[in-house]
């Protein structure tokens, strides 16, 4: 093979593919110092080939990345290949353990030979650099020889005079080490600090990898929750003087002027704006930004963006109003990168001045800015367009003649003239610039752009009344757009107007969104039903088309019932004049004499919703309401119930139904105080027999059993203590906080060793929450800490994980919680969701849909928002104002966590707990399964289930690695009370894989109908989220040909 040649020949790849072979077979055999040293001499020819000096660094640094790694991994790889060999005589993994060693240091000598000469040759060069690459990336190396190799390029720098593209490469590489290890900045930094006075492209390689240094400082802080760890920016500024930097800028090369803004715009977004003067890094801003380059002045307008954002208020006003006067000029720059940050940069002064000014000089100002922003709707470049409308929402303030003037292309009458002259440099600008900026923005041909628009219409809605009204028209003619991305967020906006009182629905637009709940794509029929929720309707005859409109719906789609139920609760609730005219109306149309009423047509039972809704939340209209429908609402709770999605306990709504009806009442009359025992419904037919579902209280008096008081008192009082644990939590103490928990846990068990069956479901909850608090303190740790801590990815995931599955259980294992035992319980469950909204990178949008689930039943709980705690006021808030991913910032979260403190809780103790036993009969490790490759097997259960009700789901869940059947248990096939129940059952398993033997891990979960953001329709399994509510077993299983 040539020398020179640009990749590997065939022939050298059979060549590789031969050697590495020998290597194999030569390590099956006893370890001897020929074979050791033949070993050595055939890896020095899997080092890699060499590679054409002519070839970019881009394909150099590919190849250089290439063959040696992948070739000495394999080498590597039969070395363990040996010391997994065990006879008599083979060399000991001790041996190979030298072996690998001895190599590392050879290829060490070998690389400090070929790099520290000055006579050195190019080839040899890049080979001794393929080599040292290789070693730096591979997982095996060791950090001593990762150090050795940094210490070797850096001293093999001193020789100057070698040819560019070798410095630059090694230049290159000690980026990457500082990427890889925050422990080599220092010494990186230090040794590429002489090439920033270089005037070719040496000195652009050395910024970049300066910037390396401050990137793998800004990924640590990042990691840590904070900046304080580590210390690579301020080591970098140490080395970067105001000369330097000026220096740096002045360079007649433009990809280091490039590089100088990249690491000014760098610390400025981590936050630290004080490594270098203020002053200097806007005059280097404000000199790059008329540069010759366009990516050069995109960058300078970075800059001043990322100094607006982050420390806006520590800027002069006269250096705000130049970086405005520059983002106008670059409004009209041939360059769309250019044009694009331009607009960004106008919307990040039109922030500071609407921070900084007031009255009529203000609104002017802000009127200006967007009649500005508005000219680039118009613009050739689409990101442009996008870029312009999304600033066009952010803007504030702005004169209502303008606002409605965007919204038509007719000149309308200005009130206050034809011009704004701004406040900044006297610019005059004409009104007419805003007609029909909004027009333009919905006929765009590209779908982002008519998102951005309907995006920024909501927003500029709240502002003026009048503009929202005018703008319905336009968000109407949007619900018509062929891009489903649109249509779900012109529904998405006219929700938000709704929420904030700013949309009025007229009758000629209801049937413009009414048609869309009969819509082909789910996610567009659940949009439309939200805002069929939230919307106030103007008459009768609009409230009964809407009602239809809803009852075909639920015909079509009769498995989005809950959402429907759901919407038409709180759509009674809200025109209750009307519901109770459509219940005198059905009642009329209705035959009610024979006692009797089909509850299986979708209309009947959705009109029995609306109906019992409107009298719900208002007791004063009950008697406008036939007390007969109360009646046959009853068989209907437990599926209404599910709906609301916890809101309204099925316990209340039984209850409430109840009270108002009149077979009920008579029976008050008859038989004194009557409590109800829930689920014990009977059925004649679908007529529902009430004397089967009445309990009186001295049937109850003799079954019930008194707690024991000292055990829990004793319960009680490590509750008390594991509420003093949250002080050490927020104060980052956590070996502390692991001590008092164990202490706790330890007392428990033995409280265990004596508690009778009463106590049994309070001790259950107290030991699952004790090991939620101490995976809250992990995680808090994790997330918040600013010191040296530091927890994997992986591992903080599966963290979380278990804290949601035991919050879960929390929840819905454990009847007859307190309204504020469950909302402490609902807090912890937000905290862990806000734990996820910390990490860069995580997708919100689900994160707020559990989260404004939780809030909504939080509100119900507490009688109001204005009751809910400090910290869930600001989710509730934070959530709100983050409609977009565009507005999510992580460091925000962290700031709300911050604000969690649990309230004090004094629990009742009067927990019944829904449990589940699993047993496989017959089986156990000495005892397996015997199976058949490929065909199904059955396995013998038995099951015992406790306080699980009637309307529960349960699954069997069967694990086996990563994948998980699902099996429904159909409780009516169980015998005995809802104290108690068991069968026995045979249940298939039709994975069995091509193995030995196979071990199944199984399970028993129930669905929780109150996290509906999770539903998983159509996949077999089950709808809900599920919470575990039985012990893991075993179920072990062995091929017939090995039995």
């Amino acid at each position: 093979m040539s020398r020179m040649a640009k990749r590997p020949s065939r022939g050298y790849s059979e060549n590789v593919s031969t050697t590495i072979g020998l290597v194999g077979i030569i390590l099956t055999k006893p370890a001897s110092p020929f074979l050791r040293n033949l070993i050595r001499l055939l890896l020095e020819f899997l080092s890699g080939p060499p590679v054409d000096l002519g070839e970019d660094l881009g394909k150099l640094d590919r190849n250089v990345g290439g063959v040696a790694v992948q070739d000495r991994g394999v080498a590597i790889a039969n070395l363990v290949t040996r010391s997994q060999i065990e006879p008599t005589g083979i060399a000991s993994p001790s041996l190979i353990t030298e072996d690998l060693k001895a190599m590392d240091l050879d290829l060490l000598a070998r690389l400090q030979k070929q790099l520290s000469s000055s006579s050195a040759d190019s080839p040899r060069c890049l080979r001794a650099l393929s080599l040292a690459r290789s070693l730096l990336t591979h997982p095996d190396s060791t950090e001593n020889t990762r150090r050795s190799i940094v210490d070797i390029l850096i001293g093999s720098l001193r020789h100057r005079a070698d040819d560019s593209t070798i410095l630059r490469l090694k230049l290159k590489i000690l980026g990457d080490a500082a990427m890889l290890s925050r422990e080599f900045a220092s010494a990186v930094v230090a040794a590429v600090r002489p090439f920033l006075d270089s005037c070719d492209n040496l000195a652009a390689d050395a910024l970049a990898t300066l910037v390396s240094a401050a990137e793998a400082h800004a990924l640590c802080a990042d990691r840590e929750a904070g900046d304080k760890g580590g210390g690579e920016l301020p080591l970098i500024a140490s080395v970067l003087n105001g000369d330097i930097l000026i220096s740096l800028a002045s360079s007649p090369i433009a990809a280091v002027r490039s590089g100088i803004l990249d690491l000014l715009v760098r610390s400025v977004e981590g936050m630290r704006g004080d490594l270098f003067s203020r002053h200097l890094v806007i005059r280097i801003f404000r000199s790059l930004v008329m540069d010759l380059y366009p990516l050069v002045r995109r960058r300078a307008v970075d800059g001043m963006i990322a100094l607006l954002r982050y420390a806006g208020g520590g800027i002069d006003s006269l250096d705000v109003e130049h970086f405005f006067d520059r983002a106008v000029e670059l409004l009209k720059d041939e360059a769309e990168v250019v044009r694009l940050v331009a607009v960004r940069l106008i919307s990040e002064c039109g922030e500071i001045f609407t921070a900084s000014q007031q009255g009529a000089e203000h609104s002017d100002q802000m009127t200006m800015i967007f009649v500005q922003l508005g000219s680039m709707a118009r613009d050739m470049c689409v990101e442009v367009r996008y870029e312009a409308f999304i600033a066009l929402g952010r803007v504030r303030l702005v004169q209502e003649n303008v606002l409605l003037q965007s919204l038509s292309k007719k000149i309308l009458r200005a009130k206050s003239g034809s011009h704004v002259e701004s406040s900044v440099n006297g610019t005059k600008i004409s009104l007419q610039s805003a007609a029909g900026i909004f027009v333009h923005g919905i006929e765009d041909e590209f779908y982002k752009v008519r998102e951005a628009a309907c995006r920024s219409l909501g927003k500029l809605s709240i502002s003026s009344a009048q503009f929202a009204n005018e703008a319905i028209n336009l968000l109407m003619d949007m619900l018509n757009d062929d891009t489903e991305v649109v249509q779900l967020q012109t529904l998405q906006t006219l929700c938000h107007m709704a929420t904030c009182n700013s949309l009025i629905i007229q009758s000629k637009h209801t049937q413009m969104f009414l048609w869309l709940l009969s819509d082909i794509n789910a996610s567009i029929r659940c949009k439309a039903r939200k805002l069929l929720q939230l919307v106030k309707l103007p008459d009768l005859v609009t409230f009964t088309k809407a009602i239809d409109s809803l009852i075909t719906n639920l015909e079509t789609f009769p498995e989005e019932e809950k959402d429907i139920f759901f919407v038409l609760f709180f759509l009674g609730k809200n025109h209750k004049k009307f519901s109770t005219k459509v219940a005198k109306e059905f009642v009329k149309k209705t035959d009610l004499s024979c006692g009797e009423l089909i509850l299986d047509s979708p209309g009947v039972a959705a009109k029995l919703v609306l109906i019992i809704s409107s009298s719900f939340f208002n007791e004063q209209r009950t008697t406008d309401i036939p007390a007969v429908l109360f009646s046959y609402a009853v068989p209907l709770c437990g599926r209404i119930a599910s709906a609301l999605r916890g809101a309204i306990s099925q316990d209340s709504l039984v209850a409430y139904l109840c009270s108002q009806s009149k077979e009920v009442n008579k029976l008050y009359s008859s038989a004194g105080p009557v409590d109800f025992t829930m689920f014990d419904f009977a059925f004649k037919g679908n007529t529902l027999d009430f004397s089967e579902i009445l309990t009186f209280p001295e049937q109850l008096q003799d079954s019930s059993e008194l707690l024991n008081d000292e055990i829990m008192h004793s319960i009680k009082l490590n509750l008390k203590t594991i509420g003093e644990a949250w002080p050490l939590i927020k104060s980052h103490q956590l070996h502390k906080v692991r001590s008092l928990l164990r202490d706790c846990k330890e007392e428990l068990e033995t409280i265990a060793l004596d508690v009778d069956q009463s106590a049994c479901g309070f001790l259950d909850f107290v030991s699952l929450y004790i090991e939620a608090i101490h995976l809250i303190a992990e995680v808090w740790e994790r997330c918040l800490s600013t010191g040296s801590h530091f927890m994997g990815m992986p591992a903080l995931d599966i963290k979380l994980e278990k804290l949601d599955s035991n919050l879960k259980r929390l929840r819905n294992a454990f009847c007859d919680l307190q309204s504020d035992e469950e909302c402490h319980v609902l807090e912890l469950t937000l905290l862990s969701y806000a734990f996820r909204l910390t990490e860069i990178g995580v997708h919100p949008e689900p994160i707020f849909a559990e989260l404004k689930s939780i809030i909504l039943r939080l509100e119900f709980l507490c009688e109001g928002s204005s009751n809910l705690s400090a910290f869930a006021k600001e989710v509730r808030r934070v959530c709100n104002g983050c409609t977009t991913d565009t507005d999510f910032h992580p460091h925000v979260f962290r700031k709300m966590v911050e604000l969690f403190y649990p309230q004090k809780v004094t629990y009742s103790g009067r927990f019944k707990q829904k449990k589940a036993e699993v047993r496989v009969i017959g089986n156990d490790s000495e005892n397996p399964l015997i199976f058949i490759p490929g065909l199904p097997v059955g396995i013998p259960f038995h099951i015992t289930i406790y306080e699980v009700l009637n309307n529960d789901r349960l699954w069997i869940l069967m694990e086996m690695g990563k994948s998980i059947n699902y099996v429904f248990l159909d409780l009516s096939q169980f015998k005995g009370s809802e104290a108690k129940r068991n069968q026995t059952l045979n249940v298939p398993f039709y994975g069995t894989p091509k193995a030995p033997s196979f071990l199944l891990k199984v399970y028993i979960a129930m669905e929780c109908p109150d996290d509906p953001t999770n539903q998983k329709r159509g996949q077999g399994g089950p709808i809900n989220n599920l919470a575990i509510i039985s012990i893991e077993n075993n179920v072990y299983f062995v091929n017939a040909s090995n039995k």
